[in-house]
Formats: structure tokens, C-alpha cells, sequence
């Protein structure tokens, strides 16, 4: 009986091992960056069973799909994408290459709508981090275009009104000459943001939104100091609320902060505080900052996300600072050289979650700026294409893991409510516009269907898995 099952098992060994081989020249002609030849190996295994549109070799038909797309020929990528989605609906690989045709044919709003399936997807998928940087690209190029848009609008049809419990953190500035520690401010935001994204009572501006409307209202940081940017920013992003302030590094050590609330309806400050203690201190007093605010606010927390957001932070101040000078050159669109400093973040602290986070998804921006991604598709499917980071490729942890996703959410539900400026109903920023107007509207303004969607994924809370 042993006999038996010994040669069962080579048999097994050897019919896998056929199956391999089967694709090795079409895979090597693929990493050799051979993509014509490629195309032919993969149509020709393909077809072994029937015509290409009827196979169902889903190796075969990724490995055309792929080869097409490095070719230029997105239609017929895009179109082997939807053959794949239809025998294997979360295939991550189509989900990711549907995604990059539509980018490609500048479908921005689609590509977004495609990468949304990351959420359905294990995080131990090969795709998962490529297909999930990707959504957060096209979450933030929707938002410059919304930013552009909102302030093109402001004077024709006035500021929307501002909707309750919202709440938007603005850079803290630095008031001193010296630009080793510009970057501290958006880490503060960030961190910040990431805090009163716990409180269920809120709605939190993310970070990305700010950034773009700065941008695009051509201020930089010292515009900020200007008494009125802020309720200005505050009925652009339609928040009832802002916490801004200031700080002051002296000494290379010494850390003074100032933080205010202000009520945009009532163009008012109230709860303005002043922290002082040494640099290292900082994240404390961010924390002191943040309970400030929600006992101002009137807003009682559990005590377990208190504890949540005490333990959102890093002990190590040097971790910090690379992870805002790697949040500046994200924002640049620096991703290597962000991605060193976040890298640097985790080596200073492997447990600074969020530094991980931004190292892995910088990483995989990276990985498709740079080119040639499409010759790693058998590195990638084997886990070879990944960040390097102290300590591993750490499994996330299912709190942290919901935090990010749950942020992520949010933004791509606010994008879809289409508001502006002006828009009270909230029911589309196509309602604002005369049908002649609205023809000349970038593509997110209409929804059009191209790939058939999952059900939407439920919404996730922060302390929810």
C-alpha cells in the first residue's frame, strides 16, 4: 500500500511539474521583457483548448493580457481582463491590469472603481499592495481635480454650507526661520487625522484633501499664518470645524505649541492652548491636543479608543521626523526618496505601524513609476516583489490594518457623493451644471459601468476586523 502511494505522489510531482513547464518558455520570454514573442506563446497555450475569447486557461490568458498591455494594445488587455474577472471574479492580477488600461485610456474615476476590490482581497495576495496603492493614487487625483474644480466654483456659486460633526486639521506652521523642521507639520496632521479618525462621532477631512487644496490655491505654508486662510479652507472643505496652530523648535531641542479650534459658520476661535516641553515630547503633546479638542467639542470617548489613540504613535522621535520628511516627499511626488525616509522610520522603530504603512504603499507606487512591473508578474505572484523592511515583511495587525482601510473608506465615500461648493443636496456635482456645461466635465462627474462590481464591501470601523 506504501508502494502505492509513493508512486501516486511522484505521479502527482511529475503531472505538477509537466503543468510548469508547460509555461516556462511564455514566462521567460515575459521576464525577458520579450513581449511579442510572449503574446504568441501565451495566445498559442491558450488556444490549445478553443478559440482565446472561450479559454478558460487563466494563466494563459493573464500571460496575453499582460504581454497586450506591454505592447500598447489596451483594448485587448482590458478586454482579457473582463474574460479572466468573468471565470474568477477577485483574480488580482486582472483586477490590477483593468485598472492600468483604464488609467491608461485617463479613466481615472473607472480605474478607482476597478482597484476598489483590493477590499475583497486576502492581504496576503501578491497584487493586494500594488492594487491598493493604486486606488489611493486615484483617490487623490480625483481630489486635485475636485480641489481645482471647488475653487473655480467659489465666486459663480458660492461656498456649499458646512456639514456638522466635520472636522479638518490643518498644517500646524512653523514660526521660526528653519527648515529642518517644516516637515513636522504634516506629520502632526497626519497623526492627528489618524487619531480623530477613531471617534465614530466625527467626520475627519483626510490629509490628502488639505494638501490638494493648498495646492491648488497656491499657498504654501505661510499662507497659512494668514487670518484668512483658514475659515476659508474651512467653507472650501466644508468642515464646522479646524484645528490649526503653530510651533517653535528652538535649540534643536526645545518645543513650544500652539493649537486653536475654530467654528467656520461662526467665524470664531475658541479652546486655544499652549504646550511646551522638549522635542521628543511631541507626540505627547499631540495626544494632549487631541483629547483637548474632543472635550471642547463636547465629545465623550470610550475608554478603549482612548486607548486606541495612545497607542497610535512611536517612542522614537527620530522615527518621526523621517516619517514626516517622508509624508513631504510623498507629497512631491518623491516616491524613492520617500520611500528612505519611511524605511528609515521603521528602522528607528519596526512597531511605528504607520511608517510601515506608508513605506509599503510608496514602495509599490514605486514599483510602477520606475517601469517594466509587467516583466515581475512571476516575481510577483512568488511574493519577490514586496518593500524591504527592518524586522520583515510583518503581518499587519487587524486594528491597524482597519484604521488605514477604514480611512481609505471614508475618502472614496466622500469622492462619491460628488459634492461642491454650493451643492447642498449632496446628491451629485453634475446637478449644479447645465447639461452644456457638464459635457465639458472631467470623466468622474458621470458613472458609466465598464466592469461588472461586487457588491460595495461593507464599511469597516476602526475597532471592528
Amino acid at each position: 500500500m506504501r508502494k502505492y502511494l509513493i508512486v501516486a505522489i511522484l505521479l502527482g510531482l511529475f503531472i505538477i511539474g509537466c503543468a510548469t513547464n508547460r509555461y516556462k518558455a511564455a514566462d521567460q520570454y515575459l521576464e525577458q521583457e520579450n513581449y511579442q514573442s510572449a503574446l504568441k506563446e501565451y495566445i498559442r497555450l491558450a488556444e490549445e483548448s478553443g478559440s482565446l475569447n472561450l479559454s478558460r486557461d487563466i494563466r494563459a490568458l493573464t500571460g496575453a493580457m499582460i504581454a497586450y498591455f506591454s505592447l500598447g494594445d489596451y483594448k485587448k488587455s482590458f478586454a482579457l481582463s473582463k474574460r479572466i474577472l468573468s471565470i474568477d471574479t477577485y483574480n488580482s492580477s486582472a483586477i490590477f491590469y483593468a485598472g492600468m488600461n483604464l488609467e491608461q485610456k485617463k479613466k481615472f474615476t473607472l480605474a478607482k472603481r476597478i482597484y476598489r476590490y483590493y477590499q475583497f482581497l486576502p492581504q496576503s495576495d501578491p497584487y493586494y499592495d500594488l492594487i491598493k496603492s493604486r486606488f489611493k493614487l486615484m483617490v487623490e487625483r480625483e481630489m486635485e481635480a475636485r480641489a481645482k474644480m471647488a475653487v473655480q466654483l467659489e465666486k459663480s456659486v458660492g461656498l456649499g454650507q458646512v456639514v456638522d460633526n466635520t472636522l479638518a486639521v490643518l498644517y500646524f506652521v512653523n514660526l521660526l526661520d528653519d527648515p529642518r523642521w517644516n516637515a513636522i507639520s504634516k506629520g502632526i496632521a497626519e497623526m492627528m487625522i489618524t487619531d480623530f479618525s477613531q471617534v465614530k462621532k466625527l467626520r475627519v477631512i483626510e490629509r490628502v484633501q488639505l494638501q490638494k487644496l493648498l495646492e491648488e490655491m497656491e499657498l504654501g505654508m505661510a499662507g497659512l499664518s494668514d487670518e484668512n486662510t483658514a475659515p476659508r479652507m474651512g467653507k472650501l472643505l466644508r468642515a464646522k470645524n479646524l484645528v490649526q496652530g503653530a510651533y517653535m523648535v528652538k535649540a534643536g531641542r526645545n518645543l513650544t505649541i500652539n493649537s486653536e479650534i475654530i467654528d467656520v459658520p461662526e467665524s470664531s476661535n475658541f479652546g486655544e492652548n499652549e504646550y511646551s516641553g522638549e522635542l521628543k515630547d511631541i507626540l505627547n503633546i499631540e495626544k494632549k491636543i487631541v483629547f483637548s479638542t474632543l472635550e471642547k467639542l463636547g465629545i465623550t470617548i470610550p475608554s478603549e479608543v482612548k486607548k486606541r489613540i495612545k497607542q497610535n504613535t512611536t517612542k522614537s522621535i527620530q522615527a518621526f521626523i523621517e516619517f514626516c520628511n517622508g509624508l513631504d516627499e510623498y507629497d512631491n511626488g518623491n516616491y524613492e526618496t520617500a520611500l528612505s525616509h519611511f524605511q528609515k522610520a521603521v528602522k528607528y522603530d519596526p512597531k511605528f505601524r504607520m511608517a510601515r504603512n506608508m513605506a509599503t504603499m510608496t514602495y509599490s507606487l514605486g514599483v510602477v513609476k520606475r517601469g517594466g512591473f509587467m516583466a515581475k508578474h512571476p516575481l510577483i505572484m512568488k511574493r519577490k516583489v514586496a518593500a524591504v523592511l527592518p524586522g520583515g515583511r510583518q503581518r499587519r495587525g487587524v486594528r491597524g490594518r482597519n484604521i488605514a482601510r477604514y480611512r481609505l473608506q471614508q475618502l472614496a465615500i466622500n469622492l462619491d457623493l460628488g459634492y461642491l461648493p454650493g451643492n447642498d443636496s449632496r446628491n451629485g456635482s453634475s446637478e449644479l451644471l447645465r447639461e452644456d456645461v457638464a459635457t465639458q466635465l472631467p470623466d468622474w462627474i458621470y458613472v458609466r459601468e465598464i466592469l461588472p462590481l461586487p457588491p460595495r464591501p461593507p464599511i469597516t470601523s476602526p475597532e471592528t476586523p
